[in-house]
């Protein structure tokens, strides 16, 4: 195209259409200098969306190959490049790594992830039990030294899948400042993907003395889930499980169904938890659900800054809506939240 300022990135996304139970297939064009998208129709090769300003909850990060991006109320997965020049651009430049932070970590992970996700886009992240067997597999996959496969196998270690430019010989470096280990060539990412981040992974959650807390959708743009991780584990909790998840209308109203005639912002909290990836944690205390509220502030983040600017909803909300931490209410409901999330909602 002549005009630089119609350039566009072409992808082909994927939408599960509910009704018929079907996938559709459809070309997007993003225009990335505009913010814009426009969206063709695979099978009839008509005009299913005219050229749209993007919806301002919308980032470019999240326009990447394996990604997902919530647009107009349908969630699309980003499943290819849609022609040669746009797998040219970006394919070579968006470099996709696995990140493993042992269990020795722990007390480190949320600051190593804040340090990560400054520089690359996070697009998954789990909790995962690594046997002997997968831990023995790493290291030889890896070409690490026997002796590291005890410090994979020794507890739960935390898996993140980044993106960005230059990917592999920028974390490299990082790698061995803080600590973790981390793929190298895209055939180490593929491979260690399939072994831990498969949607089909068991869950580490345990359902015990636990609360849910949920990083939202906005703050998880923002790139706030290593500092609210790094909140949680410097006060003391127990993070026991984490699971990148995106929840559907019907899943946001179920889940939230609690608070329908209570909180008169409801339809606007659903809203937001459809508007991309959240990150659920299960947290572990005594007394977990109480405790923990004190720990993410009143609901209300504007309340929260005034009153109680040390929580994380006082950090890192914004207002009712984007209060950047749900977090379960009712001391019954802390074991059911986390069920809802680690055992009914996919994982990504």
């Amino acid at each position: 195209m002549s005009n630089k300022k119609d350039d566009a990135y072409l992808f082909v996304v994927e939408w599960f259409d509910p009704m018929p139970q079907l996938k559709r297939q459809y070309l997007m064009k993003y225009f990335h200098e505009q913010h814009m998208v426009e969206m063709i129709d695979l099978k009839s090769k008509k005009l299913f969306l005219k050229k749209s300003v993007c919806p301002p909850e919308i980032t470019k990060e999240e326009f990447v190959v394996g990604g997902k991006v919530l647009l107009y109320s349908r969630l699309l997965d980003i499943v290819d490049y849609g022609d040669l020049k746009t797998r040219e651009k970006l394919h070579e430049q968006v470099e996709k790594f696995i990140v493993v932070m042992t269990p020795d970590l722990y007390a480190k992970w949320g600051s190593i992830l804040s340090t990560l996700n400054k520089s690359f886009h996070l697009l998954n992240i789990s909790t995962a039990y690594i046997d002997q067997r997968k831990a023995d597999d790493i290291c030889d996959l890896l070409t690490l030294s026997s002796k590291n496969s005890a410090l994979f196998s020794d507890g739960i270690c935390l898996v993140a899948l980044m993106s960005g430019i230059g990917g592999f010989q920028s974390v490299k470096g990082l790698s061995i400042d803080l600590g973790f280990f981390c793929s190298t060539t895209m055939e180490q990412s593929e491979i260690l993907h399939e072994l831990l981040l498969h949607p089909r992974r068991s869950s580490t959650a345990t359902f015990d003395n636990c609360t849910c807390a949920l990083v939202k959708p906005h703050a998880v743009k923002r790139r706030l889930v290593g500092p609210i991780m790094e909140h949680i584990i410097s006060q003391g909790y127990e993070i026991s499980a984490v699971s990148m998840i995106h929840f559907d209308r019907t899943e946001a109203a179920e889940f939230l169904e609690v608070y329908k005639d209570v909180v008169p912002e409801y339809s606007d909290h659903c809203k937001q938890f459809c508007s991309g990836p959240s990150i659920a944690f299960e947290v572990r205390a005594e007394e977990a659900v109480h405790i923990f509220r004190q720990t993410a502030g009143p609901w209300d983040s504007e309340m929260a800054k005034e009153l109680r600017p040390d929580t994380i909803r006082g950090q890192y909300g914004e207002d009712k809506i984007r209060n950047a931490l749900h977090c379960t209410d009712l001391p019954t409901d802390g074991v059911s939240e986390c069920k809802y999330c680690f055992e009914l909602v996919a994982p990504m």
